[in-house]
């Protein structure tokens, strides 16, 4: 006996690294709500090699926002020949405006749902109470850091299928913590300095834990610096992916940054994390989300946060306790 045919679920999503990583958790809701349904996610190639992989969605397609006018048509006609049930569109932009005159004489049902920048809420809190308001799922209002936070706890299948994932590939045996910090395009005052980036490894090492730099190719020179200055750091900028990212973020002790995207990635790995901020009025309300606890450090300059400040920081949040296990 076949199988009733699925309904197809269509997800709209093409923001930046931070703003993606903040969908998974709504993503999450989506998929509780529609756990018979073929789940396709739209976005752009950016992450690709990141969101294929989540057990959210069924299929990524990455045409979202095409350059050439011939692929716009082609992702059209794909988007209405499926016959969508409904559309989650977690935009709201002029794109996907776009895409939902497609829907104006079907049957398919369009939901937008958007945080809005002017709501005194975390874009996570705010989109999870609108989610459920639609879904009927739960609460409609959460408070600040009452929702769920967004969890990427399923790279531990693909570490199960690649050693890349696993810290021995980037040379890390025994207790690690991920150092994130911000590439040269950031203003000089909005990054912590490259000295007391080296002190922190120095301590770290001293209290037995290697410390791991992780970024973009911007981040190489801050890297080589602190493996320079404190032997035994492990520069890793440039070298992992988005997956091995998160994989290493999975087994880290501790991960510390600025206010960077990628501290999202690491912080929805589930390890514990301080975030350092500068010149942001309320940093809790853009702060990345994780299943552990994430401390804030708030300075006019950031050259004003002490390493020492930092150590003690770790050590609250329960960095130096035990290491953590994958699921």
């Amino acid at each position: 006996m076949s199988e009733p045919q699925r309904d197809i679920v269509y997800v709209l999503h093409w923001g930046d690294l931070a703003s993606t990583v903040r969908m998974l958790a709504a993503a999450e809701m989506i998929r509780t709500a529609h756990r018979r349904d073929r789940i396709v996610l739209l976005t752009k190639p950016d992450f690709e090699s990141f969101l294929k992989h989540c057990p959210f969605f069924n299929a990524v397609e990455i045409d979202a926002v095409p350059d050439t006018r011939p692929l716009i048509g082609m992702r059209d006609k794909r988007l209405k020949a499926a016959k969508p049930s409904r559309v989650y569109d977690l935009m709201g932009d002029d794109n996907s405006r776009k895409l939902k005159k497609l829907f104006r004489f079907s049957k398919c049902d369009w939901v937008q749902v958007v945080a809005d920048p002017k709501s005194g809420q975390h874009p996570i809190d705010e989109v999870a109470g609108k989610l459920n308001e639609v879904l009927g799922l739960g609460a409609t209002h959460y408070e600040l850091g009452e929702a769920p936070p967004p969890d990427a706890s399923w790279v531990d299948f693909l570490a199960k299928k690649s050693r890349m994932l696993e810290p021995e590939y980037f040379g890390l045996n025994g207790a690690y913590a991920l150092l994130s910090p911000a590439g040269e395009s950031v203003k000089p005052a909005l990054r912590w300095p490259k000295e007391k980036w080296a002190t922190l490894a120095h301590e770290l090492l001293q209290a037995g834990v290697t410390p791991a730099i992780v970024g973009g190719p911007d981040t190489r020179e801050i890297g080589r610096y602190v493996c320079h200055v404190a032997p035994g750091a492990r520069d890793v900028t440039g070298r992992a992916k988005l997956p091995q990212l998160a994989g290493l973020a999975r087994r880290t002790r501790f991960v510390f940054g600025e206010d960077t995207p990628l501290m999202h990635v690491l912080v929805a790995g589930g390890a514990p994390a301080l975030a350092l901020y500068g010149q942001v009025e309320n940093p809790a309300l853009i702060a990345p989300r994780g299943t552990s606890s994430v401390i804030l450090m708030h300075a006019p300059t950031l050259a004003q946060v002490d390493p020492a400040e930092a150590m003690r920081a770790m050590k609250f949040a329960g960095g130096f306790a035990t290491a953590p296990e994958a699921a």
